[in-house]
Parts: C-alpha cells; sequence; structure tokens
C-alpha cells in the first residue's frame, strides 16, 4: 500500500510512504500508531520519522503541518497492473516543498521484488536518507536488511546511491552510503523502544537517486534470492536480475528528470535506445535481450533496438506488454488519446488491452494500438 494525497486535519506526514502485508503479515509497517493523548503523538509518532519516507537534512514535512496541512497535494498517478508486474507513480514533492523540487518514488513489483526508485531534487545541498520501520526480526547480511516475521520474510537490499562494503555497516564513512539503528518509542509502552533503520547517504548533494529492491521471500531460511549485478552508462544507471531463469534489466534514464531544457532525453543503454524515464525488459536466462517477453515503459514514446521499434507513440505513454503462449497482453495509460505500437515477431492469436480482448490489428510486424478516451460532443 502506498499512499502520498491531501495532507489536512487526521493526515500524519506520510507523502510517499508505504507498508508492506506479505503471506498476511504487516512486515514493512505503519510506526505512527497513536492514541492523541500520547505525549509522542505529536513529537514523533505523527511526524515523517515514523514513516517509511525519504529524509533530507533530517526533515521530511514540516511540523507545522500537524495543524495546518498542506496546501499543495501528494499524488498517486499511472497504476498499471498485469499480473506479475505492477507499477505506480508517488509524486509527494507538494508537502515536502519546503525543501524538495521533486520527490518522485517509482514502484515496480516484478515477480518477487519490489523496486523502488526515489528521483530526489532539493534547492540547497544537504543529506538524504531513506526510513524504514520493519515488524519482527531483523538482520543484517551482507547488503541485505532481512526482516522476518513469522511465516514472513523480505529482504530489503539497497542498490543506489553507491554503499561500503558489507563489513562496514554502522560505521560512519565519509564517502559511501550506511545505515543507523534509530531508537523509537512504543505506542502500547512509552517505556519500552523499538528501532527502526536509516539507509543514509553522508555526502551533502542536491539531486539524487535512489534504488531499493524488496525481495519477498517463499521461507524465512530461502536462499536462491535473486542475483543482483548494478549496470551503468552514459546517462544512464540499471539493474540486471537473475531470478529462477529469467533475466531482467532495469534502465534509469538519468536524462528524463527534468533537468536539461530545450533538448530530448535519449539514451543507448544495453542495445536500447529510449527516451523513456524509466524501463525494463524481461527475457530468458538463454535467451536474448530482443527476444523479451516483458517489456515495461514508464513515461516513454519509443523503445527500440536494432533498429526494430519495439514501442512508438506520438505521445509519452505508461505501458506494460507481456507475450506468453501466441498471446499479447498490453497495459497502457497516457493522454486520453493514444496512437501507439508494439513490437511482435509473429500476429498474436489474442491481444488484451487494458484487460479487455481487443481487436488484433497487425502489420509489418506492429501491434497498432488506439484508445480515445476524449468526452466529444
Amino acid at each position: 500500500a502506498v499512499k502520498s494525497g491531501h495532507t489536512w486535519n487526521h493526515s500524519h506526514a506520510d507523502a510517499n510512504s508505504f507498508i508492506i502485508f506479505h503471506k498476511g503479515v504487516n512486515i514493512i509497517k505503519e510506526a505512527g500508531n497513536c492514541w492523541y493523548p500520547n505525549p509522542e503523538y505529536k513529537d514523533y509518532f505523527f511526524q515523517s520519522p515514523a514513516h517509511n519516507v525519504v529524509l533530507f537534512n533530517g526533515e521530511g514535512q514540516s511540523t507545522d503541518q500537524q495543524y495546518h496541512g498542506s496546501m499543495l497535494d501528494g499524488q498517486l498517478s499511472n497504476l498499471l497492473d498485469a499480473g506479475n508486474i505492477k507499477y505506480i507513480l508517488a509524486n509527494g514533492t507538494g508537502p515536502v516543498a519546503n525543501n524538495f523540487v521533486r520527490n518522485f518514488r517509482s514502484f515496480l513489483w516484478m515477480d518477487n521484488v519490489i523496486y523502488i526508485m526515489d528521483d530526489l531534487k532539493t534547492y540547497k545541498t544537504g543529506k538524504f536518507e531513506w526510513l524504514w520501520h520493519p515488524e519482527g526480526e531483523v538482520k543484517k547480511n551482507g547488503y541485505d536488511l532481512n526482516v522476518t516475521n513469522g511465516n514472513s520474510a523480505v529482504a530489503v537490499r539497497p542498490v543506489y546511491p553507491e554503499w561500503l562494503a558489507p563489513s562496514a555497516f554502522g560505521h560512519d564513512y565519509p564517502d559511501n552510503m550506511y545505515v543507523k539503528e534509530i531508537k523509537a518509542p512504543v505506542e502500547s509502552d512509552l517505556k519500552k523502544t523499538e528501532t527502526y533503520y536509516s539507509f543514509a547517504y553522508p555526502n551533502e548533494v542536491n539531486s539524487i537517486k535512489g534504488l531499493t529492491a524488496v525481495i519477498l521471500k517463499d521461507s524465512a531460511n530461502e536462499l536462491n534470492l535473486p542475483k543482483m549485478e548494478k549496470i551503468d552508462g552514459k546517462n544512464w544507471i540499471g539493474l540486471r536480475v537473475r531470478n529462477k531463469g529469467k533475466v531482467t534489466d532495469i534502465i534509469i534514464n538519468q536524462l528524463a528528470d527534468t533537468k536539461i531544457m530545450h533538448s530530448n532525453s535519449w539514451i543507448w543503454a544495453e542495445g536500447w535506445e529510449t527516451d523513456a524515464y524509466l524501463m525494463a525488459v524481461s527475457y530468458p536466462e538463454n535467451g536474448k535481450p530482443e527476444n523479451a517477453s516483458e517489456i515495461f515503459v514508464a513515461y516513454g514514446s519509443a523503445l527500440r533496438r536494432n533498429n526494430q521499434p519495439y514501442v512508438s507513440s506520438l505521445s509519452k505513454l505508461f505501458a506494460i506488454m507481456k507475450r506468453e503462449n501466441g498471446k499479447v497482453e498490453i497495459n497502457l495509460q497516457g493522454q486520453p488519446l493514444m496512437n501507439a505500437s508494439f513490437y511482435s515477431e509473429t500476429k498474436p492469436s489474442a491481444l488484451f488491452l487494458n484487460g479487455e480482448k481487443s481487436e488484433v490489428n497487425y502489420e509489418n510486424k506492429q501491434l497498432k494500438i488506439r484508445i480515445d478516451n476524449r468526452n466529444i460532443k
């Protein structure tokens, strides 16, 4: 569950915060549960540090918002649900506009991994930190923060920004990320404390990308976890994931975050050419990327490989395309009027567009899609 919206009255300082239930168990929790007479309600439980958010110089939403709210709303948009692939974009810039020019958080859930990408920019330089409130037993193992609660278990694996060697966790080194353990009050008994965690970046910057993978385990003792490798190139960073016979390449476009003017955002990454803000492709481990069975594009108009268009649109769109057993499923969001095409080596036996069976319009290895949601009288 993800929250970002109107901040007023009973709303906590939790724009872009989230919780995770796995196997029916609350394992990444909402810590801001408290009855109003509790003296810590105002100072902790209501405030940003009690939520799974990003702080800048130790600050989240202004403490003034407890009684006066924020006149600038957050927003959730572009929810795509394609079964084993889901996406939503959280824009929490408004409630933290005292510090942030941009506070975007993308959630991309693929198979048994939730990827959380933070795109952050502030007015001045300072220090960023990512907060995590686990529910259950926590153990650090290498780069992973392992959380176990009954039959539920997850591994929180930080990817970007850069991290120290695992043995250095807990030490305040000057140049790389490190993890802090922070004590906080417990709602049920103020004489007790519980621990939450901060992934802290010690360098002072005013623009940064964060990428964290939350691996949903089948059991607390599961050892066959996804293997992740950082990849990067000119104007992009990314992650290659090998998971149960499938390879997934996730690409973050460093030019598509509004920092350039009067120029486009084209990048060339691992053989792909795109202007997308965020993209991912999945293909068999013994296969080739050009035979991708799953394609995800966030705010992009094109995705090409070897001069072959895989996604092509007259406007920016958010899209998931899946191919299986001769059938194609496409989930699409964008402008009210969308004209787009998607690559298919052969004509599919069936096409499902946004969950509905659709006519197959196929020509020159392209599926032609047109959606018109304009209310024209």
